[in-house]
């Protein structure tokens, strides 16, 4: 799962975009807070795939050369996130 800077920065303006529209914030500058949900989003992105990054490497290890199902890496990426105490 790789995702781009131009994916999260479009990601980050529509939740800025849906938040002043719905009324429930007004941001004094837009760009400002775009910028601090692109950084959070970017860091949060950025941990998941370490977290499924070291998940495929416990499953590579323990499954002889075989590719694990979606279903191992999902309960892998749990356990994983779970000892580092991430929420996914």
């Amino acid at each position: 799962m790789t995702i781009n800077a131009r994916q999260i920065e479009f990601f980050a303006r529509a939740i800025i975009n849906r938040l002043e529209d719905r009324g429930l914030v007004e941001f004094g500058d837009a760009e400002a807070s775009i910028d601090v949900v692109v950084q959070i989003l970017s860091d949060n992105f950025r941990a998941l795939e370490s977290i499924e990054n070291e998940a495929r490497e416990r499953l590579a290890r323990s499954s002889h050369g075989r590719q694990p199902k979606d279903e191992e890496v999902d309960a892998e990426m749990q356990r994983v996130a779970l000892e580092r105490s991430i929420v996914l």
